[in-house]
C-alpha cells in the first residue's frame, strides 16, 4: 500500500513538473517578440521620424490582430536627431527593454550606435543613409541606396552638356561620399563648394557661387541647407540657374516649400529620384489609422516592421542570415538587399513640375 502511494505521489510530482515545464516553454514562444525603434520624434526632421514611426505602428496593429498568439511589441524612443540621444535611447532599449530587434531611422543614430550594434549582432533595419560606407554586417538599408543614384545622376548631368555647372554639397560625410559617386558618373571635375550644415546666413557661400557663372547648379545638400541656398540665391541674383537635386530633396521637399515659400520657383529642377509603388491597401489602412495621407518614409516605416518579424528567427545569427537572403514584397515593392545589406533602388531623374515632384 505505502509502494503504491509513493508511486502515485511520483506520478504526481512528474505531472506537475511537466506542466510546469509546457506552461514555461509556452509563455516563451507565445510572449511578445520586443522591436526597438529609435526615431526622430522631436526637432527640424520629426515630420519625418513620426511618419516612420506611424507606419511601423500601423504594421504592429496588422500583425498583432492576425497573430493574437504571437503579438509584437514595438517600443519607440526619440533621438531628436541627436547622436548623443541615440545612444542614450539604444541603451535603454537594449539594456532594460531587453529588445530583440531594432529599427533605427536617422543618419546621426546609426553612426552613435554603430559599434554597439556590430558587437551585440541585433538585427538592424535602418531607414536613412548610413555616415561611412555600409558593410556586410547585421545593419540592413531599407531606404534603397543612394551611391547607385547618385552615379545615374552623374552620368545624367552630364550628358546635357553643361558649360559651366558647380556642385555644392554638405560637409558631412554621407553627402562626401555622396558627391564622390556623383563625380564618378559624371566623369571628370567640376567647380565644387561646401556648405556647413551648421550654417543658416548662407550669403558668402551664395556670393562665390554667383561668382562663378554657373548655367548648372547642383546640390547635394541636407534639404534645409539646400533650401536656404537657394532662397539666397534669389535674393542676391534674381533668378536661378539650371538646378539640379538628387534623392535628398525627394525626402526633404517640404523643407523647400517652407524656406522658398513657393514650390513653383522649382519648376523645371532636375531631380533624381527613388521611385516606389506604394500599396492602396496600405494607404487605406494608415488613412483610417491615422486620418490622414501616409506621409514619406510612413511605409518605410511598415516595411521595415515587416521585413524584421518576416525573418524573425530566436537565433540572431539566423535572423540576420535570413535578412540577407530575403526577397521580400512590401507595401514599398520589392525588397531585397545588396552584399552590403543595402537595398536595390529603382531610380528614375525626373523634372519637378507644377510644385510638384512627379510620381509614377
Amino acid at each position: 500500500m505505502k509502494k503504491k502511494i509513493l508511486w502515485i505521489v511520483a506520478i504526481l510530482v512528474i505531472v506537475v513538473i511537466a506542466v510546469f515545464i509546457n506552461t514555461s516553454n509556452s509563455a516563451d514562444t507565445k510572449g511578445p517578440i520586443k522591436i526597438g525603434l529609435i526615431s526622430i520624434l522631436s526637432g527640424e526632421y520629426s515630420a519625418v521620424g513620426e511618419n516612420l514611426a506611424n507606419g511601423a505602428l500601423l504594421a504592429q496593429d496588422v500583425y498583432n490582430k492576425n497573430n493574437p498568439d504571437s503579438m509584437i511589441e514595438l517600443i519607440l524612443e526619440d533621438d531628436g536627431f541627436d547622436s548623443k540621444k541615440a545612444l542614450s535611447a539604444y541603451k535603454k532599449l537594449t539594456s532594460i527593454d531587453n529588445v530583440d530587434a531594432l529599427i533605427n531611422v536617422s543618419t546621426p543614430a546609426i553612426g552613435a550606435i554603430y559599434d554597439d550594434v556590430i558587437a551585440s549582432n541585433i538585427p538592424v533595419i535602418q531607414a536613412g543613409e548610413q555616415p561611412v560606407a555600409p558593410t556586410d554586417d547585421n545593419v540592413f538599408q531599407i531606404l534603397p541606396g543612394n551611391i547607385p543614384l547618385e552615379k545615374e545622376l552623374g552620368e545624367y548631368v552630364k550628358a546635357q552638356g553643361f558649360q559651366n555647372p558647380v556642385l555644392v554639397y554638405t560637409q558631412h560625410d554621407t553627402m562626401i561620399r555622396f558627391k564622390n559617386a556623383f563625380l564618378e558618373g559624371y566623369g571628370s571635375g567640376m567647380t565644387e563648394m561646401v556648405s556647413n550644415p551648421a550654417d543658416t546666413d548662407q550669403k558668402t557661400l551664395v556670393t562665390k557661387i554667383i561668382a562663378e557663372k554657373p548655367d548648372a547648379l547642383i546640390l547635394l545638400a541636407f534639404p534645409q541647407s539646400g533650401a536656404q541656398i537657394l532662397n539666397e540665391y534669389l535674393k542676391q541674383a534674381g533668378t536661378l540657374p539650371q538646378i539640379v537635386l538628387d534623392v535628398n530633396a525627394q525626402s526633404g521637399f517640404a523643407d523647400y516649400v517652407r524656406i522658398l515659400g513657393d514650390a513653383n520657383i522649382l519648376n523645371g529642377t532636375i531631380i533624381a529620384t527613388v521611385q516606389q509603388e506604394i500599396s492602396t491597401e496600405f494607404i487605406r489602412a494608415y488613412k483610417e489609422k491615422f486620418g490622414a495621407e501616409p506621409g514619406f518614409f510612413a511605409d518605410l516605416g511598415y516595411d521595415a516592421l515587416n521585413a524584421l518579424i518576416e525573418t524573425q528567427n530566436s537565433d540572431r545569427a539566423k535572423w540576420v542570415t535570413n535578412i540577407k537572403n530575403a526577397k521580400l514584397t512590401g507595401v514599398t515593392g520589392a525588397i531585397q538587399f545588396d552584399r552590403d545589406g543595402v537595398r536595390l533602388p529603382m531610380v528614375k531623374i525626373v523634372t519637378i513640375t507644377d510644385g510638384a515632384i512627379p510620381q509614377e
